[in-house]
């Protein structure tokens, strides 16, 4: 597991050829075909994919699912809105351990897998 502090993670985001979009978001995840589903913050989105935080470590090239349980619009622009998916399977392309609010946590890239 690399260990990342938020500036390091944003100065990688800026490398991205695809842009994202700032989003607040609540979710639940959970490794694909299974019954334990744990908390996230969505912070994040593009066409291709999500990036979240969780307090668990997830293993890049797992398959996940996840359900957008509660989201904050107030910054979204109505193009931005239709492109948040409320769920969706993806693969994790990173796991990468970090501190918030002085606790450990994990910022979590996944790509989905479908596309539409």
């Amino acid at each position: 597991m690399i260990t990342m502090n938020h500036e390091e993670l944003e100065l990688n985001n800026e490398k991205r050829m695809i842009e994202r979009s700032d989003c607040k978001g609540i979710i639940k995840w959970s490794y694909f075909n299974q019954n334990s589903y744990f908390d996230g913050e969505l912070l994040n989105f593009s066409p291709k994919g999500i990036y979240f935080e969780t307090f668990e470590a997830i293993k890049t090239g797992a398959t996940i699912f996840i359900q957008l349980t509660k989201y904050f619009p107030e910054n979204l622009s109505s193009n931005d809105k239709e492109l948040l998916r409320n769920v969706c399977i993806g693969e994790v392309k990173h796991c990468n351990e970090t501190l918030k609010n002085d606790s450990t946590c994990y910022g979590v890239g996944i790509n989905y897998i479908s596309q539409y």
